[in-house]
């Protein structure tokens, strides 16, 4: 399998006036984003408002991006469910239809565990079954995640076909020990950071990969951001970032869950995007903060 050690943008979905999925703009917004150098696009992410569209929604914006990126990127799917039946039929479909990897979302029942919980670790266990690649999730509490201790994580990590960990606490502590934990286990799996509050710094902390919602914009800078740093240029990648910090900074302010709604006015400003709308009980954004997100394009590109 190929590996995940650079940009993995969690892609937005955009959507028509009524709500539904505008696919024209969505196909556009691919043939943008795969020409360039991503390791994986993610779709059905947190990012991708996969927790609000329907299974058929979910399926079909596979079948889409697959016929767009056919086998030259990793496609990468949220895997989520009410019930783990639930969750293992969704899998085996998304299989079929051409996904490499699973992102495993948190499941609501994770929170209030032992140390070493058997419910997390089975859940994985009967996921993989399904026979591809899995990435295990540890998500901030803001976003209904959960942060797993690490008795659970070292199972987690010992279960057939998980080759990576998306890490997304948000907090560069917990980033850094769980790096440190990891690092000291005998079976070796890729480090994704999802904290887009602190992307360039996560490789020198021991990421190897990003899978980002903020990826979805300035896409081409944070592939360049990151190969820099890999290649040890760390002065030349950090001020590279600096160019998107504010933005970046901006879309993940508080509250959090906005994010979604940010990045698609930037894809707006980007000429990309025909709208930022999300879907309900997510709000739409105010004209001042429009506005606000309009004058940082403006900044951005005249800078």
């Amino acid at each position: 399998m190929k590996k995940l050690d650079g940009l993995l943008p969690a892609i937005v979905i955009p959507y028509k006036e009524n709500y539904e999925v505008d696919e024209e703009v969505l196909r556009k917004y691919v043939e943008w984003i795969s020409k360039f150098e991503i390791k994986g696009l993610v779709i059905n992410s947190d990012a991708g408002e996969g927790h609000f569209l329907t299974h058929e929604e979910r399926k079909r914006n596979i079948k889409i991006i697959k016929e767009i990126i056919g086998d030259k990127i990793p496609l990468i799917s949220g895997l989520g469910g009410q019930t783990t039946k639930d969750v293992i039929e969704s899998g085996k479909e998304f299989k079929d239809l051409g996904v490499n990897y699973f992102l495993v979302f948190p499941h609501p029942a994770f929170k209030g565990g032992p140390a070493k919980d058997n419910l997390i670790i089975k859940y994985h266990e009967e996921i993989s079954k399904i026979g591809i690649g899995m990435i295990i999730f540890q998500l901030q509490e803001a976003l209904g995640g959960t942060f797993y201790h690490f008795e659970t994580l070292k199972e987690l990590v010992e279960i057939e076909n998980v080759v990576a960990i998306k890490e997304a606490t948000f907090d560069a502590l917990k980033f850094k020990e769980t790096v440190d934990f990891l690092n000291t286990l005998s079976k070796k799996i890729e480090i994704l950071t999802g904290n887009d509050n602190f992307i360039p710094e996560s490789f020198l902390l021991g990421a190897d990969g990003a899978l980002i919602g903020f990826g979805s914009i300035f896409t081409d800078i944070q592939v360049d951001v990151i190969k820099k740093i890999k290649e040890k240029k760390f002065d030349e990648g950090l001020n590279l970032f600096r160019k998107i910090e504010k933005i970046c900074v901006y879309c993940f302010k508080r509250p959090v869950r906005d994010y979604r709604a940010r990045i698609k006015e930037f894809l707006v400003c980007m000429g990309i995007f025909k709208n930022s709308l999300v879907r309900s009980p997510l709000l739409p954004l105010s004209k001042e903060e429009k506005e606000e997100i309009r004058k940082l394009y403006e900044e951005f590109k005249n800078g």
